[in-house]
């Protein structure tokens, strides 16, 4: 069986709740893929509970047909009765795709409000477990006022995607052996668990197999997966998502720039953003990490997704008249620009996550106006520790025999233009690049940090 990673955080919390006493309240949540389930079913490892999984497209009367079969209990025609029964039957109970009852039978969610607070009044002991993968969804039946089972969870676990280290770790348990292909990978799966574990179960274990399978014989799975989970968030709008989507994945990351495939209609596109951030938490908007907030770009938060809208959505005609040479040359010819894109997102990641060892409190871009000048400057990384006045600048080349020195002398150009703690701060410059021509460690007195992809490999293991 495939290895689990992770998670002993989350696995930790919801047994301590399961092993309390009265009746309680779980909640996991997350996106498709993310290892809901697993995880739950870790924390559940050598106990006794019923597991119900709430199916999309099902009566109710057949859901309960089925599900009486499957735990082996009388059946009911009422889904107040069966959960009524089987809260009493067993002390654990996990309900996996909860949202779902959204679609089968309404009145769960008010039939299961009713059954916790008839429960806690008895004081019986009973654990719930939820979960549920449609964002938006499962925010409304939980969060809001109005709905019946807002305030009733004892605990509400989110689970995101994994460190860049244990994705990495996973890539190694595979069979990946060269730093750039694990690279590779992680630009296209992020850290979504259950992608890894198609990896491992198919054998793919290089970048050109992935490539074999996953685009010359299984293109529709690619295909198929991303609108799986976008169409169950999105509903009858999801052409209107999907453009604004695609249009941020192939390099249009402001409001302006992504308004031209709404007719410049800007109204319209700032509502399908605004709910792309706050309702279905998918892409996010950046701001300067130094400076007044004036300028904003967005970007596509999921990898998967990013890769999705870039080489597998917008290319679904071609694999439709049977052309997969034409997708296979596609990704050929793009996907090293890709990449460049996402090793200044992977050298992110590995800031935020602390893997270099430099605690810094805040990592992000940098862009602004040069003073007296119609140019702007962009800086890839600039990480900040307020408490110590230290300052971290940082490029990223997706290059092998990098010239560092010419790499930080702009670097330390456009430093210049970076208005915090002017008089005070301590400044470092990094450079992350495949390889150098020759690594450098100081420039005029202030320290420089080269990693090439060796050095970060040594550093995730």
């Amino acid at each position: 069986m495939y290895k689990f990673y992770n998670r002993e955080r989350e696995i930790n919390l919801i047994r301590r709740v399961i092993n309390g006493s009265g009746t309680r309240f779980i909640i996991v949540k997350g996106l498709r893929r993310i290892g809901k389930t697993r995880t739950v079913l870790e924390a559940l490892k050598g106990r006794e509970y019923a597991y119900i999984f709430v199916p999309k497209d099902k009566s109710v009367d057949l859901f309960l047909e089925e599900i009486s079969q499957d735990l082996k209990i009388p059946k009911f025609t009422s889904l107040r009765d069966f959960l009524n029964y089987i809260f009493e039957k067993f002390e654990v109970v996990f309900l996996d795709e909860f949202q779902n009852f959204y679609f089968v039978e309404k009145s769960a969610y008010s039939d299961l409000q009713k059954i916790i607070d008839e429960f806690r009044r008895k004081n019986k002991n009973l654990c719930i477990i939820v979960s549920g993968s449609s964002y938006s969804l499962v925010n409304k039946i939980f969060a809001e006022y109005s709905k019946a089972l807002y305030g009733r969870r004892d605990l509400e676990i989110t689970l995101f995607e994994l460190p860049v280290k244990e994705v990495f770790a996973m890539l190694d348990d595979i069979g990946f052996k060269e730093m750039e292909e694990k690279m590779a990978i992680w630009s296209v799966f992020g850290g979504i668990p259950k992608f890894y574990e198609s990896l491992y179960n198919l054998r793919i274990t290089s970048l050109s197999e992935f490539v074999d399978i996953f685009f010359k014989e299984n293109f529709k799975v690619l295909l198929d997966e991303g609108n799986a989970i976008l169409k169950s968030e999105f509903g009858g709008e999801y052409k209107s998502f999907y453009s604004a989507m695609e249009a941020i994945a192939l390099g249009k990351t402001k409001l302006s720039e992504i308004a031209s495939v709404f007719s410049n209609d800007v109204n319209r596109t700032n509502r399908y953003l605004s709910l792309l951030v706050k309702e279905y938490g998918l892409i996010r908007r950046t701001f300067p990490l130094v400076g007044k907030k004036k300028e904003s770009i967005y970007e596509i938060k999921n990898n998967f997704f990013y890769f999705w809208f870039r080489f597998v959505k917008r290319y679904e005609h071609y694999y439709e008249s049977g052309n997969i040479s034409a997708i296979i040359d596609v990704f050929e010819r793009n996907f090293n620009s890709y990449l460049g894109r996402m090793f200044e997102k992977f050298c992110t990641a590995v800031l935020r996550e602390n893997v270099l060892k430099m605690r810094f409190m805040l990592v992000g871009k940098q862009w602004g106006r040069i003073p007296k000048a119609k140019e702007s400057y962009e800086i890839d990384i600039v990480a900040l520790n307020e408490s110590t006045k230290e300052i971290l600048f940082a490029e990223c080349k997706w290059q092998n025999n990098v010239n560092a020195n010419k790499i930080v002398k702009d670097l330390a150009n456009k430093a210049k233009y970076v208005d915090w703690h002017n008089d005070e701060r301590k400044e470092y410059f990094a450079i992350f690049a495949k390889s150098f021509k020759e690594k450098i460690y100081e420039h005029k007195g202030m320290k420089v940090f080269c990693y090439d992809l060796r050095d970060l490999e040594n550093l995730l293991e």
